[in-house]
């Protein structure tokens, strides 16, 4: 009996293709083919054998002689072992006959082009609409510019290597057919190495025998002569990864690659290409690399990460839409571009959208549900689930999370391991945790982790859930402060478990979300994130009985304060405030959600907003308003009268006048709560307009006096904003050290810990930086400062309109920097002309109003 070299199996699975009429093959074919080998032989070859031989389905066995037999019975022979015979009589032509390099190009495109098909057809968004990356098509021109034998493309699971290089490949290809080059690409995946094991083949005899060839033949001659007319070899493998195999077969396969690397590094014609996890390559490093300057790697930041191919660009992001729906809107703000970075997860988005694909419906809630998609159908679903939340659990209750650290010593969970062993290898498998061994000559260290920082946070909050009996409740917000005081982990834990409260119908329990502590940048993320939420929940087909009676009722006071904040204006912040919307609010509660709206349309000078919200207002009965010790629709009112017609209305000043001559002695109004807070900034501001600096703050001091004291060595987002406003007015009436004096303890707050900071707040900054600046007379970065406060105001066009109105009547930056005047007047009146706001602004000596 023919023992089965992999060579006649490769020329019989392309005879079967050619009897069954196909050029090529996709998975879909496989069930056609079955049939016709079935009408014809009457032995019957599943679908599924058929897609593990052609290469869609993973398989750690050679085909059954069963299965060979019937195939080649279906090519007219009489079984295998006839197939073989009949394919040893083709005559064969010696090594100086034969060793064409024709004859091993056309071998090697053979397996080259199948592969390549099988890989496309495997791709999770269909290849055609897949993109080039130019990132990894550098890394390839780099290492074949310089005097390197082997590369390799590293990353985590998930990153798109495999696609990236079968692009790649294809540009060589196409030199090739343009005789623009000369190269033999040799290009298979890591399941086909499988044969080089079952058949007992030394790799290097393997792969020879695969182009045709024996081992006797001189084929390292006719290289050395092709390669003086610029034809290169390139040994091309994917997903070369240590889960693929038992380890003793990984380690037998790796040394022989490197004999194959050490044999041919001297001959500049070799090429050697694998691509490969980050963590394969960092455990086995010591074996493959070993010191050798002839391996490219190109790691991208940290060398010990051992990534090359990096995550998706915006840009990158934007063209892969396009291509996928070129009709579709490509616009996309840089936090969800964040979330969708990942390779991976925008195929899960393409899953789920594909019939009307466009990114114009992703939200902050997204990728959390892409995640629990792939979690739910490779860690719930399948073989040994229950044994892998087990091992999951084992490993987050073995971390320190005080002190930050989320690694696993392989050492403290090994009986753990042995528990569980096949949950273990099926979740470094599918690429969730990773093994790392960082083992030196004095210590032994291998440590287990994550793969990436979503899996980890999915599996804190479920150990945390599960240690609160599924709860979400005071205790559990009381664990996540105590456990993630100082981490980045803290609020994406927090945001899962909201996830499961609403989903488990526990959204009584949110009131707890204001025992939590956040800084004023994650209490933003999360409200977004919480607005989109319920959105999301509100939407759904299958919402719960008790989650529509929720959203009947009117929001409780604990939760809807939680929402509100000036810092938090942004436009994703609009679209959360609408979801407070969808509550039974009182009518109370609505004039502050339409407040708030109106005041970020004010911010961002959209006028057309700002009239929808004002009439939305108008349409609250009056009698409403008077529970408010500062009525906001006259705010509002006068504020759009000023910037839509430059309309100076009396009316709200008047009452100003009377609030602080006459502030009320009974009733709410000075309770400490963020819808005051409010009500008493858009008061503020408001004043502002008046030109009458002396009468705000007069106003500030009745605040003080009455509802909350301003504290500059702690600032709390309402000291911030009435601070700012307070250095308006010192501006105004140029008292320079008490600016002065203001600037300084905001600017030690802000060092102190700015990422904390909402880009609205940075905004306000800025401004004060630069007010106090040109108060000094210090000119010296007026132009960076100004550069990065435009930057920062983002969507704030009114913030962007008073500096520069600032800037282009001060008479000595004019002369200072001519240039940098007329550039802001130009950005002035173009902002005029876009916001369709009153010019009489442009006309102000001193601007009156700081945003």
């Amino acid at each position: 009996m023919t023992s089965l070299l992999p060579q006649y199996i490769e020329v019989l699975k392309t005879a079967v293709l050619e009897k069954s009429g196909f050029s090529t093959i996709t998975p879909c074919d496989c069930k056609a083919i079955s049939n016709l080998i079935y009408n014809q032989t009457k032995f019957s070859i599943s679908e599924t054998t058929l897609k593990r031989i052609y290469g869609f389905a993973y398989s750690k066995f050679k085909p059954s002689l069963f299965t060979i037999n019937v195939m080649a019975k279906y090519c007219g022979y009489q079984g295998w072992d006839d197939f073989c015979h009949q394919q040893e009589q083709t005559p064969q032509t010696s090594a100086t006959n034969n060793a064409s390099w024709e004859r091993l190009k056309i071998n090697a495109s053979k397996i080259t082009n199948f592969t390549l098909q099988v890989l496309r057809n495997k791709a999770g968004i269909p290849y055609n609409l897949t993109i080039k990356r130019q990132h990894v098509n550098h890394h390839f021109d780099e290492f074949l510019a310089g005097d390197y034998t082997a590369t390799l493309l590293a990353a985590p699971a998930g990153h798109g290597k495999t696609i990236a290089l079968c692009h790649w490949l294809e540009e060589r290809i196409n030199l090739n057919a343009q005789g623009n080059s000369d190269d033999v690409i040799l290009f298979f995946s890591t399941s086909a190495l499988m044969s080089a094991f079952l058949s007992g083949r030394d790799l290097n005899q393997w792969l020879l025998a695969l182009l045709g060839y024996s081992a006797d033949e001189n084929i390292t001659a006719l290289f050395d002569d092709q390669q003086k007319k610029g034809g290169d070899f390139f040994l091309v493998i994917d997903d070369l990864d240590e889960h693929n195999y038992k380890p003793e077969q990984f380690k037998l396969l790796l040394s022989q690659l490197t004999d194959i690397f050490s044999l041919y590094q001297s001959y500049p014609w070799f090429k050697l290409i694998v691509t490969m996890r980050s963590d394969t390559w960092i455990n086995n490093r010591h074996d493959v690399d070993n010191g050798s300057n002839k391996w490219f790697k190109g790691f991208i930041g940290n060398a010990n990460w051992a990534t090359n191919v990096p995550l998706f660009s915006v840009q990158e992001i934007k063209e892969l839409s396009h291509t996928i729906n070129p009709g579709a809107k490509s616009g996309l703000s840089a936090d969800i571009a964040t979330d969708l970075n990942h390779p991976l997860y925008f195929q899960f988005y393409y899953k789920e959208h594909k019939d009307n694909f466009s990114l114009s419906d992703i939200d902050h809630v997204c990728i959390y549900e892409l995640i629990s998609t792939f979690i739910l159908n490779k860690v719930y679903l399948g073989h040994y689930s229950a044994e892998k939340i087990l091992l999951l659990k084992g490993l987050i209750e073995r971390m320190d999370f005080v002190n930050q650290n989320y690694d696993v010593t392989k050492t403290s969970v090994n009986a753990l391991i042995k528990q569980y062993p096949q949950a273990y290898n099926e979740l470094t498998g599918v690429g969730f945790i990773r093994e790392l061994n960082n083992s030196t000559d004095l210590q032994y260290q291998t440590n287990i982790e994550f793969s990436n920082h979503n899996f980890l946070e999915y599996a804190i909050s479920k150990t945390l859930l599960q240690a609160n009996n599924f709860v979400f409740d005071t205790h559990l917000i009381k664990a996540i402060n105590t456990q993630f005081e100082e981490s980045k982990h803290k609020l994406p834990v927090l945001k899962w478990c909201l996830l499961y409260a609403i989903r488990t119908d526990q959204q009584l329990g949110f009131d707890v979300l204001s025992q939590t502590k956040l800084s004023l940048k994650e209490k933003s993320d999360l409200i977004i994130f919480l607005g989109d939420m319920l959105d999301k929940q509100w939407a759904s087909a299958n919402r719960s009985e008790s989650l529509t009676q929720y959203f009947k009722k009117d929001c409780s006071p604990a939760l809807f304060n939680y929402f509100f904040g000036i810092e938090f204006i942004n436009l994703n912040y609009k679209k959360t405030l609408h979801s407070l919307l969808k509550f039974g609010l009182s009518n109370r509660k609505r004039i502050l959600v339409y407040t708030m709206l109106a005041s970020s349309a004010v911010m961002r000078l959209d006028m057309n907003d700002l009239e929808l919200y004002l009439a939305k207002l108008k349409a609250i009965p009056a009698e409403e308003y008077n529970r408010f010790a500062i009525n906001p629709l006259k705010c509002l009112d006068t504020l759009y009268a000023f910037f839509k017609y430059g309309e100076f209305k009396k009316e709200v000043f008047a009452e100003i006048t009377h609030f602080y001559f006459n502030p009320p002695k009974e009733g709410n109004y000075f309770e400490d709560n963020a819808s005051n807070d409010m009500i008493y900034l858009l008061g503020a501001y408001t004043s502002l307009i008046a030109q009458a600096p002396l009468k705000t703050l007069r106003y500030i001091n009745i605040l003080e006096k009455n509802y909350k004291k301003i504290n500059l060595q702690k600032i709390d987002s309402y000291t911030y904003f009435l601070g700012v406003v307070m250095g308006n007015c010192y501006f105004r009436l140029g008292q320079i050290q008490k600016t002065e004096e203001l600037y300084a303890a905001f600017n030690t707050v802000y060092k102190r810990n700015n990422d904390s900071f909402t880009n609205y707040m940075k905004n306000m900054f800025y401004a004060l930086r630069l007010k106090t600046n040109l108060l000094l007379k210090k000119y010296a970065h007026i132009i960076e400062d100004t550069t990065s406060h435009m930057q920062v105001a983002g969507e704030n066009r009114l913030s962007k309109l008073f500096m520069l109105a600032i800037i282009i009547n001060n008479k000595d930056i004019e002369e200072v920097y001519p240039q940098f005047h007329k550039q802001c007047l130009y950005e002035h009146g173009k902002l005029l002309r876009e916001t369709n706001v009153t010019t009489i602004l442009a006309l102000k000596s001193t601007p009156a109003y700081n945003t």
